[in-house]
Parts: C-alpha cells; sequence; structure tokens
C-alpha cells in the first residue's frame, strides 16, 4: 500500500546514486561546456609577455655599463689631449680649422653655382664653356704657364758666412707648399712640380739655372697661414738662419708672380682610356 519502492533481496531501498558526468549533474559536461574558452589574443599576448631572467638581465645591465665607461673614457682621452696643448697651438689648431672650414664652404657655394647652371636649359652651353675656361686658368696657374696675383707673402732670404745649401732651398720650398701656396717664384724662376735644386761648385742650381743669393721669394696663398709655418720651430726659417744665413717673411694682401713656365709634352706618359 502507498508508495512502493523497489527494495533488494534484504528489503532495503535501492538508492539510485548521481555519478559526475551525468545528465544534470553538478560539473558535467554540460556545464564545462558553458565554460567560454579564452580569447585568441589574450594566448598570443601571453605567449609574447617578457619573461627575463636573472641571468639575462644582469647580461643586459653589464652591456650598459660597458658602454658608458667607453664613452666616458673617449670623452677624457680627447680632452687630455687638447688640455696638453699650449695656447699658441690651441689658437693655431682653431685657425687651421676655421680656414679649412670656409674653404669648404667656398667650394661647395661654387659647385652649388655650377650645378645650378648645368641644370638650366638655356644656359647649359654656356655654363660648360665658364667651366672650361675656369678649368684652363686653374691649370695655367698651378702648371705656372700663367701669371697669378693675390694675397701672400715676399720672403728674403741671404747667405750667411758660408752659402746656403740646396737642400735647405728646397725644405723652403716644401714648406711653402705644405702651407698651401698656389703659385711661387724664386729670382725670377717659377716653381712647379718637377722643379729641383742641387749644389753645384759652390753655388745653387735651380732647374739648370743657376741663382746666388739674395733669394728673393714670392708666394701666393693665405699670408698668416704660411707665415705661422714657416716660422715653426725646426722648420724652414729657422733652419736658415741655424746656418748662418738670414731670413724675413713681408706679409702682404696682394703680390704678383709672373715668371712664366711653358710645360713641356710628356716623353713618356700618355692619357689613359676611359673603362
Amino acid at each position: 500500500m502507498g508508495d512502493e519502492r523497489d527494495r533488494g533481496p534484504d528489503g532495503a531501498e535501492d538508492q539510485v546514486e548521481e555519478r559526475p558526468g551525468e545528465a544534470g549533474a553538478p560539473g558535467s559536461a554540460e556545464q564545462v561546456d558553458q565554460v567560454p574558452p579564452a580569447s585568441g589574443w589574450r594566448r598570443v599576448a601571453r605567449l609574447l609577455r617578457p619573461r627575463g631572467t636573472r641571468s639575462e638581465l644582469l647580461t643586459g645591465l653589464l652591456c650598459l655599463l660597458l658602454g658608458f665607461a667607453l664613452a666616458v673614457q673617449v670623452g677624457q682621452s680627447t680632452g687630455d689631449q687638447l688640455s696638453g696643448l699650449r695656447q699658441d697651438e690651441l689658437v693655431r689648431l682653431l685657425d687651421e680649422v676655421t680656414q679649412r672650414a670656409d674653404q669648404l664652404d667656398a667650394e661647395v657655394a661654387n659647385l652649388e653655382e655650377i650645378r645650378d647652371e648645368l641644370r638650366s636649359e638655356d644656359g647649359r652651353d654656356q655654363a660648360a664653356r665658364d667651366l672650361a675656361e675656369r678649368r684652363a686658368e686653374q691649370e695655367g696657374i698651378l702648371s705656372g704657364r700663367l701669371p697669378a696675383v693675390g694675397p701672400g707673402v715676399q720672403v728674403h732670404v741671404t747667405d750667411g758666412d758660408r752659402p746656403l745649401e740646396a737642400q735647405v732651398l728646397f725644405n723652403l720650398l716644401e714648406e711653402l707648399r705644405n702651407a698651401g701656396a698656389e703659385a711661387i717664384q724664386v729670382n725670377g724662376v717659377r716653381l712647379v712640380t718637377t722643379s729641383y735644386f742641387v749644389d753645384s761648385g759652390g753655388s745653387v742650381v735651380l732647374d739648370g739655372s743657376a741663382i746666388s743669393s739674395p733669394y728673393e721669394w714670392t708666394a701666393i696663398g693665405d699670408p698668416e697661414t704660411i707665415d705661422r709655418a714657416l716660422e715653426i720651430p725646426g722648420g724652414a726659417l729657422p733652419r736658415i738662419r741655424e746656418e748662418g744665413g738670414e731670413a724675413t717673411t713681408t706679409v702682404s694682401d696682394q703680390v704678383r708672380v709672373d715668371a712664366l713656365r711653358i710645360p713641356g709634352e710628356p716623353e713618356h706618359a700618355e692619357p689613359a682610356e676611359e673603362e
């Protein structure tokens, strides 16, 4: 009578046990499927998240400190080199740097002007002719074929108790060239790249012609630079004075080099064909 339940052999009621995974049970597959999966972008972000180890951080710090130490060392080395120079040497260095910068600025302006002229279709032919004329004039001055005027110096050199040797005069020529002299003459002889001095029987021969004291030099270039270069200790003029001679330099805003040298035809060299 009443509700009858299935009973086992011992009369106990059979109890139905709910197992995980069955329908309706907590934690079942239906409930797991309801949890939204992690976003794909979140997974990528977790993979790209930096995970620096202690050794990697330490290595990076050591590299940073090493770079800083090298930068400080380079700065100190440069400062020590400049601090060891005298005031006149620093002034000369500054003058040379300023002069070189001015020369480069002038060259840049000149090249830009030539570029603009060549780009102009109307003036292209005329610009090419003007450029050729300027190049011919420059080469004529450097080769000794044309006279030249400009700022420069005049150097007066005389023998002492004994005649100056050819090597002493050649050193003076080299000092003038190193100081930027663009046109040079001495005792009416134009000096070019092939010029030479030799001793001959107590006198000096320049390019096959004998010259004697006093030696009157004229050089076109930056006067202040040439004057300082000639008076450097151990340089050309101090060497002449050590040999018993006398040497004085006169700086001028304009000097004239009018001795000419007609270049000879090359005996062995010839133009190379462009590849």
